[in-house]
């Protein structure tokens, strides 16, 4: 009785696993498709200004990587903490699409 009982904990644990890594999936998958979209769409309304948006979001997330890659010895300050956050999520975000791969089935 015992053997059924941790088949059954080894089957749910599998079970919570997948769900999880499917939705931390999606997750991923849905907000770059919002970004996307959002980028499209401010494109279509102001190319220069989307541009110029996009430029400054990677120039803050660089200063963020200059700043993580300092490690003990960053600034202290709102600027570089909120450029290292910045800088976190961006990579956050593109390891988990890199990551996960259900992108691919989509084409």
């Amino acid at each position: 009785m015992r053997v059924l009982g941790k088949i059954g904990r080894f089957f749910g644990e599998f079970a919570v696993e997948v769900v999880g890594e499917l939705l931390l999936c999606a997750l991923a998958v849905g907000l770059l498709f919002g970004v996307a979209f959002l980028g499209a769409a401010a494109y279509t309304a102001s190319p220069v200004g989307a541009l110029a948006g996009g430029a400054g979001l990677l120039a803050v997330a660089g200063y963020g990587g200059v700043q993580y890659a300092r490690g003990a010895g960053r600034r202290p300050g709102w600027l570089a903490g909120t450029a290292l956050a910045v800088f976190v999520a961006l990579a956050g975000g593109a390891g988990l699409v890199a990551y996960c791969g259900c992108w691919q089935l989509l084409g």
